[in-house]
């Protein structure tokens, strides 16, 4: 029985030795609130297998209960936890540019006359059959919007 005991305690450190490097996170868990959803979740990680388990939570919270995780791990900083919930974030889209005139092809551009002309003229601009003239006699071939 000594034998088995000695193997286990020897299996065991070795075990830990393959996981204690500094900054290793081996558990997450607590409840949290998403939005647009009214349920409060539990929720329970391991990074290192990936497993993650998510269920609803159903006991009464206290009205001054804040949602809250704990992680548990080996030498881990806040600056650490930081950084790992950071990186699960979703990553913002980036801005597109503006389209210009000369950002379009052809098509596109085709397609933006078409849809401006058929749209209401402003005030004091009217169609003859060939231009676009304003009150102030003004005139041009393109819709007074584009």
């Amino acid at each position: 029985m000594g034998h088995l005991r000695n193997l286990h305690v020897k299996e065991s450190k070795t075990y830990i030795g393959k996981l204690a490097v500094a900054g290793s996170v081996f558990y997450v868990g607590g409840r949290a609130k998403f939005s647009g959803d009214e349920n409060v979740y539990n929720m329970e990680c391991t990074p290192r297998s990936n497993a993650i388990s998510l269920t609803i939570y159903n006991k009464i919270l206290p009205p001054s209960c804040e949602f809250c995780f704990v992680f548990t791990g080996y030498k881990i900083t806040e600056d650490q936890v930081k950084a790992w919930l950071q990186a699960c974030a979703p990553k913002l889209p980036c801005k597109k540019a503006r389209y210009t005139e000369f950002s379009l092809i052809a098509e596109e551009l085709a397609l933006v006359r078409q849809n401006v002309a058929l749209q209401k003229l402003p005030e004091g601009w009217f169609f003859n059959g060939t231009q676009y003239v304003s009150l102030v006699g003004k005139k041009q071939l393109e819709h007074p919007l584009f």
